[in-house]
């Protein structure tokens, strides 16, 4: 890891300042980000929804349950754009199946996908490598004062997920004609409609694609300010400017 190249301020930070840190990834980096995400998740969306039309609660729920996945990829952009390297769509896709096979992905999503504290122990399963004994260990390590920011990372992406639903579908109703908006949620909740599913679906992919980058971006954050605390990034950043003051 080459700290002198690292993008952001190095310095200690209380968990809930060190959220902020990594809201500021996302706001700073976001167009090549995004430029990656659109590329690969629409089409997965997509697929999804056409393989599973005519039951929209069942593609609703398992683009729900892949969020894991979503998150190694924001990840990788993430740990390297941190360092100066801002990986392209092919380097991502060249790297999807280490994302896929090595970072513990299966276990997220099957026993491990109620886990409230999942954006903080990403890193140590993609970043770091852990497998184990080790893993566990270098997970107590770390949430030591900084799981429950996770825990609470977590809950509170959740309730903004759910109100941003609620909001856009409020929005659709308010825009509609007023002799159309008296039959919206009727046919919402009761009726089956292909611009029904389609509005959802679109809705869904909005929102995941606000929130999610945000999650992990603060999770990372937040492991970042965690190895801080530990390995005295910041000390070491320091002696490195003075040795190369001194070495000109």
């Amino acid at each position: 890891m080459q700290l002198n190249r690292i993008q952001a301020v190095v310095r200690p930070r209380n968990p809930w300042e060190s959220l902020d840190l990594g809201f500021s990834m996302v706001q700073q980096w976001w167009k090549p980000l995004y430029k990656i995400w659109f590329t690969l998740m629409l089409p997965l969306f997509l697929t999804v929804f056409v393989l599973f039309y005519e039951n929209i609660l069942i593609a609703t729920l398992i683009l729900w349950w892949l969020k894991p996945l979503y998150d190694r990829i924001l990840l990788h952009f993430f740990s390297r754009a941190l360092f100066g390297e801002q990986p392209t769509i092919r380097q991502t896709l060249k790297i999807l199946p280490s994302l896929l096979f090595k970072t513990r992905l299966f276990w997220v999503l099957s026993l491990g996908r109620i886990e409230l504290a999942r954006s903080f122990n990403l890193p140590v399963w993609q970043l770091e490598g852990l497998r184990g004994p080790k893993a566990s260990q270098r997970r107590r390590l770390l949430r030591i004062n900084t799981r429950s920011t996770a825990v609470w990372l977590t809950i509170v992406c959740i309730h903004f997920e759910v109100l941003l639903q609620l909001s856009l579908f409020v929005l659709a109703y308010l825009m509609l004609p007023i002799t159309e908006n008296t039959d919206f949620f009727y046919t919402l909740f009761y009726e089956e409609a292909l611009w029904i599913d389609i509005l959802s679906l679109l809705f869904m992919f909005l929102i995941i694609s606000i929130i999610e980058p945000l999650y992990v971006a603060a999770g990372f954050a937040l492991y970042l300010n965690r190895r801080t605390h530990l390995e005295g990034w910041d000390i070491e950043l320091i002696f490195r400017r003075i040795a190369t003051h001194l070495a000109q």
